[in-house]
């Protein structure tokens, strides 16, 4: 066993190892989805404040993708609550 092995506790990995979703918050999609009502609202008072074309293009195209998101949740929790 290498000495940085044997330092760690078992089953602990470095850093580098660890999977992104090690630290997430996993949320139910009663969960997710006033918090995403919130940053859509952020990000829509944001993006009235962009001038430059090409920030205003990633800021739509940003803002696009959350209502995308928005509607899947919605359904997800319809789909759900008429069973």
């Amino acid at each position: 066993m290498t000495e940085a092995r044997s330092e760690r506790p078992v089953g602990a990995r470095p850093p580098e190892e660890r999977s992104d979703w090690t630290e997430q918050d996993l949320l139910t999609v009663d969960e997710a989805l006033p918090r995403l009502l919130d940053a859509i609202a952020e990000a829509e008072r944001d993006a009235g404040a962009v001038t430059d074309p090409e920030e205003r293009r990633t800021a739509e195209r940003r803002l696009a993708a959350m209502h995308e998101a928005r509607g899947q949740l919605e359904a997800n929790r319809a789909a759900r609550r008429s069973r």
